[in-house]
């Protein structure tokens, strides 16, 4: 698990650093930084888990870094570090969704205690994301044995007990896409490889990938191919 901590005060950073591998040695891989810019390239480098950042630096701010982080690092974890209780700072925090915040002089106590938790919720996420990758085999061999039938995202939703709005939320996180757009891609493809084959009319390769009218499968078709089934057996029966 990687951490990051970027303080411009050398001796706060040298602190910090000193006090996590104490706690944390055998947890934590620390990355440190004394500036916001040097901090992000590192960002890149190592994906950090966890991030404790001062939010007073020149150049990029903590407040910058932690938007940039969470750019590309959604499931980074944020932990402000501030010599400043002040509202505006609070507020940012709240929209860049961090975790909490550190006040200078901070005390031993408070910063493993926050560590600490954000630990355990990096564990708990990995868990999670492991869990609903496994999930992945389940839904793609259910597509593939069932596109021919009248399935929807519900039904899936329903055999891995996974709520209809956290299904779809599930499905995007593991295959990039929405439900429909994904189904359709699955039928239109093996579309096209029955329109190779002129034994089938359109309206039986339209009933083959779950389409029973086949108006409805011509439109689908072409708003997806650019041509019309026929237009593309033509095409490549030629």
């Amino acid at each position: 698990m990687n951490l990051l901590i970027a303080d411009d005060e050398n001796l706060e950073l040298k602190v910090l650093e000193k006090t996590v591998k104490k706690y944390f040695v055998d947890e934590l891989e620390i990355f440190a930084s004394s500036n916001g810019r040097k901090a992000s390239q590192i960002c890149d480098e190592v994906k950090p888990d966890i991030a404790l950042l001062d939010i007073e630096m020149p150049g990029m701010n903590g407040i910058e870094l932690a938007k940039y982080i969470k750019e590309k690092y959604a499931d980074c974890i944020i932990i402000f570090i501030t010599a400043y209780d002040r509202f505006d700072y609070a507020i940012e925090a709240i929209h860049i969704k961090a975790f909490d915040y550190l006040l200078k002089p901070w005390k031993e106590e408070r910063l493993c205690e926050l560590i600490s938790t954000a630990i355990e919720n990096v564990r708990s996420m990995q868990k999670t994301d492991s869990i609903v990758h496994s999930q992945k085999d389940v839904i793609k061999d259910y597509i593939d044995r069932n596109y021919k039938k009248d399935i929807s995202a519900k039904d899936v939703a329903g055999i891995l007990g996974y709520s209809d709005v956290y299904f779809s939320k599930v499905f995007k996180q593991l295959f990039d896409d929405n439900f429909i757009n994904y189904l359709t891609k699955i039928r239109i493809d093996r579309a096209k490889l029955l329109l190779k084959d002129v034994s089938f009319n359109i309206k039986e390769v339209g009933k083959s990938v779950g389409y029973a009218d086949s108006n409805y499968f011509t439109k689908v078709f072409k708003r997806s191919v650019g041509m019309s089934p026929s237009e593309y057996r033509s095409k490549h029966n030629a």
